[in-house]
């Protein structure tokens, strides 16, 4: 234990002299926070015509109107709607962890009920008694939700002038109740915007930049020989490394805490809109260290490849590019082509904005974020793992 307190010492005293790489930690994701709040603003509230969504079909009539249902949204231009089997709890809690954009549940009986009748309205026509149901992502735009639900509703005519005369023998008669989009928790959930998604995605792109110093410094050491004379003593490869993670993972947390106050203050001052932590702290907290786990763990393993200070500078920080690009940061999720959708899975800040996402705007809680928890965990394990072999391997040549 005193060999690791000395060991963080060191590395805190290196971490703090180095003033020009703390104020660029600091401040760039902090400018890059109020810039992008502010500047896509307006963005997040504009319709995207060209985006694409993922959805489901519950077809839990198993009739001819629900099978007629299901053919109808099938191949849509913006919506990807497949049929999946289940019960309406278990799809409203798919659509809450946000694996599909919408859903939408076919009652048990449409068919029939199809076929007994109409409620008479004022005006001489009628309306059947099939009400569908529109589940959507909290986290959808509210201009997506729109655009979902018109694109369902224009599919739900066609499919009505099909079957209405077969069914129920009037063309006067409306088949369907209009759908209208409803959180599938069934609460009130605060629409995402620009704030929510600017301050955690540039939050974890700065904690990933710590490789870059931490890079920086290890080449240095073994450049300038001290990390010979500490290979020399009897400490083991955990501890050295270990010592060197501590300080940026303290460094992360004070990132998270600007950035997120930030969000909550500075940004409402400058005219855009504050950030709501959501309802549940300890979930906060979690996503939180287990993000900077996966940022610092990454940065040793990088350190541990680097030969030169110009190679650790342009691979730590092309690599937290690259990942924020992938992951949905620079440019949202639900924006990009369908492909590119399904290959965010592989960037590790993708997990982490996905659940600060689940927190802020699907009020989850502990339970919803551990599946992209847990995925951090098993990076920052890998990435750890490869550091000390790879650390176990310098030491072994020195």
């Amino acid at each position: 234990m005193a060999r690791l307190i000395a060991s963080i010492a060191k590395e805190a005293r290196i971490v703090s002299r180095d003033r020009d790489s703390l104020v660029v930690l600091f401040l760039m994701p902090l400018a890059f926070v109020l810039i992008m709040s502010l500047a896509l603003q307006n963005v997040f509230k504009e319709k995207g015509g060209g985006a694409v969504f993922t959805g489901a079909v519950l077809n839990l009539d198993q009739g001819k109107l629900g099978t007629a249902v299901v053919q109808g949204v099938s191949g849509l231009r913006n919506l990807e709607a497949r049929e999946v089997d289940g019960t309406e709890a278990g799809i409203r809690k798919a659509v809450a962890d946000g694996r599909y954009s919408f859903a939408i549940v076919i009652p048990a009986g449409s068919s029939p009920a199809a076929d007994g009748g109409r409620e008479a309205s004022g005006a001489g026509t009628g309306t059947l008694a099939v009400r569908l149901r529109l589940l959507v992502d909290p986290s959808l735009r509210a201009d997506h939700r729109v655009l979902v639900a018109s694109v369902l509703n224009q599919a739900l005519l066609g499919v009505e002038l099909k079957l209405v005369g077969e069914l129920v023998g009037a063309t006067a008669v409306r088949l369907f109740a209009e759908l209208a989009p409803e959180n599938a928790s069934g609460k009130a959930v605060a629409l995402p915007s620009s704030v929510q998604q600017s301050v955690p995605g540039y939050s974890l792109i700065a904690m990933f930049f710590v490789v870059v110093p931490l890079s920086v410094a290890f080449v240095k050491e073994r450049q300038e020989g001290s990390l010979v004379r500490i290979l020399s003593m009897p400490v083991p490869a955990w501890t050295i490394l270990l010592g060197k993670a501590i300080p940026f993972f303290l460094v992360n947390q004070l990132q998270l805490i600007l950035m997120f106050l930030a969000g909550m203050y500075v940004v409402p001052l400058l005219g855009g809109d504050a950030l709501h932590l959501g309802n549940s702290p300890a979930a906060l907290v979690i996503v939180a260290a287990h993000a900077s786990l996966a940022a610092v763990s990454y940065g040793i393993m990088i350190s541990t490849f680097c030969t030169s200070v110009e190679q650790a500078a342009t691979l730590g920080g092309t690599s937290a590019i690259i990942f924020g690009a992938l992951g949905g940061v620079m440019v949202p999720t639900f924006e990009m082509p369908l492909y590119l959708q399904k290959a965010t899975v592989l960037s590790p800040m993708s997990w982490g904005l996905e659940a600060f996402l689940d927190v802020f705007v699907r009020n989850g809680g502990v339970p919803e974020i551990l599946p992209r928890v847990l995925a951090l965990a098993v990076f920052s394990l890998v990435c750890a793992c490869v550091a000390v072999v790879r650390f176990s391997s310098i030491s072994s040549r020195s």
